[in-house]
């Protein structure tokens, strides 16, 4: 009993990390009529993909869906921060490019969130952030491994 305790205040420990770095992200990010969910993205576009990239591989990299990121991106493109090349070979494949706007400003974005990021993670040490971040790929790993035996498991119950 004890075992199911402690996995069950683990699951509400992790949502709640979620929610609290949503919190955070709002709190430290907004501002000029944006969210910092959305300032946060830019950032990482920024630090990861300054020539741009493809809607698929951010997808992949975020862990968000294409209708929720295609949403954000849409936002950020209203806004004047982002846009969208076709690519001529293939319509289904879009790049995400930043704009000189975001070029001029992500600067400020940029540390924004390395302040935040400092405050957040100065509690923990490195052999700390070291291990946090293996047990998260640890956990992320096993959520793939459930959604593909999921998708299997409904595929031979749809033949």
């Amino acid at each position: 009993m004890e075992e199911s305790f402690s996995t069950e205040e683990l699951i509400f420990k992790m949502k709640k990390l979620g929610q609290q770095m949503t919190a955070q992200l709002e709190l430290n990010l907004s501002g000029k009529g944006m969210t910092g969910v959305q300032v946060y993205f830019m950032v990482y576009i920024l630090r990861h993909h300054p020539k741009g990239t493809y809607l698929t591989e951010l997808c992949r990299e975020t862990g968000m869906s294409k209708p929720t990121l295609s949403a954000l991106i849409k936002k950020l493109r209203e806004k004047d921060y982002l846009y969208i090349l076709a690519d001529p070979d293939d319509v289904r494949k879009k790049k995400v490019l930043p704009t000189e706007k975001l070029a001029a400003e992500g600067e400020g974005f940029v540390r924004k969130a390395e302040q935040m990021e400092t405050r957040i993670c100065s509690v923990l040490d490195q052999q700390e952030k070291s291990r946090f971040g293996s047990l998260e790929e640890k956990l992320l790993a096993q959520f793939a491994r459930m959604e593909r035996n999921e998708k299997s498991r409904q595929e031979v119950y749809l033949q």
